[in-house]
Formats: C-alpha cells, sequence, structure tokens
C-alpha cells in the first residue's frame, strides 16, 4: 500500500503571497498536497469543518499549516490561539509567517506556540526543513 502524499494548507489574505508560497511547494516539493484558505476565518472554517469544508474526506486535515501572522481583521497569532484550544487540532505543526521582522518578533512575544516564525518569502530549504520535522512529529490526521 503506497503512502499518502503530505498535506500542507496554506492560510493567507494576500493572494501574491499565496501564488509565491504554493509556487514553491508545487516546484521544490511536489509529492506534497498544498490547499489554500484566502484569510483567516476560511481557514478556521477548513480546520473546524464549517460551511463548505464540512467534509472531511473532500477537505482533510493537513499534516503542517503554513499561517501568515499579518491578516485582518483577525490576525495569524489570533488564529493560532483558537486552533490551540481545540484538542484535535492542537498538534496539527502551524508556522508563522511574517512580512517583516518586526512582525516576527510581535508574534513570538505573544508567546503562540508555533513549530516556526519565519520572515517571508518562504525559501525552497527552509519550507522542506519545516516539513522534514513535521513528519517526524507526533500527529496523525483524521
Amino acid at each position: 500500500m503506497q503512502a499518502r502524499a503530505p498535506r500542507i494548507l496554506v492560510v493567507d489574505d494576500d493572494r501574491k503571497d499565496l501564488d509565491t508560497t504554493l509556487a514553491t511547494i508545487r516546484t521544490h516539493c511536489a509529492s506534497y498536497e498544498a490547499r489554500i484558505a484566502m484569510g483567516a476565518f476560511e481557514g478556521l472554517d477548513y480546520l473546524f469543518g464549517r460551511g463548505r469544508f464540512h467534509e472531511r474526506g473532500r477537505h482533510p486535515l493537513p499534516d503542517l499549516v503554513l499561517l501568515d501572522v499579518g491578516m485582518a481583521p483577525l490576525d495569524g497569532v489570533q488564529v493560532l490561539k483558537r486552533i490551540s484550544e481545540a484538542d484535535y487540532l492542537r498538534k496539527i505543526p502551524v508556522a508563522l509567517l511574517c512580512d517583516t521582522e518586526e512582525e516576527k518578533q510581535r508574534a513570538m512575544r505573544e508567546g503562540v506556540e508555533a513549530c516556526a516564525v519565519l520572515v517571508k518569502p518562504m525559501t525552497t530549504d527552509r519550507l522542506r526543513g519545516l516539513l522534514r520535522e513535521a513528519a517526524a512529529w507526533d500527529y496523525a490526521p483524521l
């Protein structure tokens, strides 16, 4: 039996940043299945299986979430806090993506538990490293 492709959910409210991150995944990590959520509320709906994402068979939980910090009206730190409140989601590795070094420092001061806090753009080497780390974590999707 062949193992399934690891899943990544990219949550960002900036179409250009989404496209850049997806291009990196598709070009350099083609064996991964990438899904997108446009903005914080769509990302939460996806993760909690609400609305158009209610069918888990069509919208399975990811193995890694790449979450933009600089979204509005709900930012990535607030989204991560909501994710960590749900027992079945809290073990999913989440990497916070920041637009600036200052945004990264603010996110780190918030004390959230992310597997990484990175400044965009997502480099191929860093993405591959995150994927290797996530694969080794104690998490099994539903």
